[in-house]
């Protein structure tokens, strides 16, 4: 019987790298409520141009956002993310995807939900093992 081992499974709590995170002394982190399957991607569809009249203009717009790293983050953090802890701005504690993007400048929570993103979309490592009976 084949028996499958987990060799490496993601952590549902992230500490980010961004902005020198991890070295505080109670960095922030974010706790994922589950990860994206394979198939999801999150990219933003409201800035692709969809003229199937025009389809060089289709293929332009999708490639450019695609390029552009075009992620829809916040989409990403509502279906994904379940808190973020010990993250503070301006006095303020942000706690929910919600908060992050409304409070956190847009540059940093960018960055920071990019770099959560790529850690999310990666693939835990299976291997499968002879079961002797």
């Amino acid at each position: 019987m084949a028996e499958l081992k987990s060799l490496k499974t993601k952590n549902k709590t992230f500490v980010f790298e961004s902005f020198g995170n991890q070295e505080a002394d109670n960095p922030a982190k974010i706790i994922f409520s589950r990860f994206p399957f394979l198939h999801e991607l999150y990219f933003k569809t409201g800035d692709v141009a969809l003229d199937f009249d025009d389809k060089e203009k289709m293929t332009k717009s999708i490639m450019e956002n695609f390029s552009n790293q075009g992620i829809d983050h916040q989409r990403f953090f509502a279906e994904c993310v379940e808190r973020i802890e010990d993250l503070s701005y301006n006095g303020m504690k942000i706690k929910t995807p919600a908060e992050f993007f409304e409070f956190i400048p847009t540059e940093a929570a960018y960055a920071i939900a990019l770099e959560a993103y790529t850690y999310a979309k990666e693939s835990d490592t299976f291997t499968l093992e002879e079961k002797k009976s």
